[in-house]
Formats: structure tokens, sequence, C-alpha cells
């Protein structure tokens, strides 16, 4: 069995102008950090939020399976079913886990 870290190591990543090009930002909407990290610049943001386009979708509660299939897997699972259907799909898991700084491990120690 590949372990997690093998997988991300072989992974080849997209230049973070592309993936901005495919949500329709140019590199005059992005502040660029390196060839794979960009911030969007609010001027952007403001844009998006008056156009008023689409949808928004929130995962929230979902309890994992014993194979750890939870609310992560749900949403980056939706996000790229929704782009190979041809729409575009943006995710953000915004929330990490609270466990650590409460000083407890293990699963169920989430902040949601």
């Amino acid at each position: 069995m590949v372990a997690d870290i093998e997988i991300a190591q072989a992974a080849k990543m997209r230049p973070i102008i592309d993936v901005a090009a495919d949500l329709g930002l140019g590199k005059d909407d992005l502040v660029l950090k390196s060839e794979s990290i960009a911030k969007v610049r609010l001027a952007a943001v403001d844009r998006a939020r008056k156009a008023r386009q689409g949808k928004f979708v929130l995962v929230t509660g979902t309890t994992p399976t014993r194979y750890g299939e939870g609310k992560t897997l749900t949403t980056v699972g939706l996000g790229q079913a929704l782009n190979r259907l041809g729409t575009k799909g943006l995710i953000a898991v915004r929330e990490p886990s609270l466990g650590p700084v409460f000083g407890t491990k293990g699963g169920a120690t989430g902040g949601g």
C-alpha cells in the first residue's frame, strides 16, 4: 500500500495561474506567492460578489465512516464531480482540527 506522503510527493501540481484562469481570474487578480500559491485580490472578490452568480453548498455534520469518509472527502468529491460535469466548482476547506488547541487527540476532536 502506498503511503499518503508518497502520493502527495508524486503529485504534479498545476501552476496557480492556470487554476485561476479556469475560474475566470487573470494574473492581475492574484497576488502570487509562488508558482503554486496565490491570494486573490479583494477587487476580484468584490467583482464576484456584485455578479451574484452561482450557488453555495455547505457541507456540515457528516459523521465519518470507519474509513475516514467525512466532510472533507465529501466536499472535495463534490467539487471534483462538479468540475467533471463542466460546472465551475470551487471548494474551501477552512476549519482545521481544533483538537490540538485543546490538548486532545484522536477522532471527534475536530472543529465541526
